[in-house]
């Protein structure tokens, strides 16, 4: 399979490796990891991130659809995105949604209206203007999103904006509290 590794590692580019080769051996051949990393994308944009805690849970991360699927993500397209610790999640966050909702074609209403009020929502709290209650407000529209769309684009956003803020909260009520 064909790997393409980004982000915060030292030899970017695109691995071609047996299929289930682990994430570690993978990161290795890519140079290892520039900083400390705080999370990973394995399947591309569309695919809930993985916490280095969670990377470390049982006999490791295999690339492959069955492993993958055990640690609560999906292998995607192969696009590995490393995030260090020189991001932040929620502009993360915030840049993934926009992106989505730019993508939208407009044709149902969950994609149309629901992305949109989650870019301004992520917009507001990024921008220090989030108010409380406004994470479960985008929880929400992840969890009535999904599933509820035309194609598969709203679960192709829904799910990863929705691991991004359960699994990095405390980032986005730091916004929300040092205004």
């Amino acid at each position: 399979k064909l790997y393409g590794v980004s982000g915060a590692v030292n030899k970017p580019g695109v691995y071609e490796c047996p299929m289930g080769i682990t994430f570690d051996e993978l990161i290795k051949l890519a140079g290892g990891v520039k900083g400390k990393m705080i999370g990973v994308i394995v399947g591309g944009l569309s695919v809930p991130i993985l916490t280095p805690e969670e990377l470390k849970k049982g006999q490791g991360l295999k690339m492959d659809y069955e492993s993958c699927m055990d640690y609560g993500t999906s292998l995607g397209s192969g696009g590995i995105m490393v995030i260090n610790d020189e991001f932040n999640i929620p502009e993360i966050a915030a840049r993934t949604i926009q992106f989505y909702n730019h993508e939208s074609c407009g044709q149902c209403t969950p994609c149309r209206l629901g992305s949109g009020m989650i870019v301004n929502l992520l917009n507001k709290v990024v921008g220090g203007k989030g108010k409380n209650g406004d994470l479960d407000k985008i929880l929400w529209f992840c969890d009535n999103i999904k599933g509820n769309t035309l194609c598969p684009t709203g679960e192709a956003y829904s799910s990863p904006i929705k691991a991004m803020i359960n699994k990095y909260r405390n980032e986005f009520e730091q916004l929300i509290t040092n205004k």
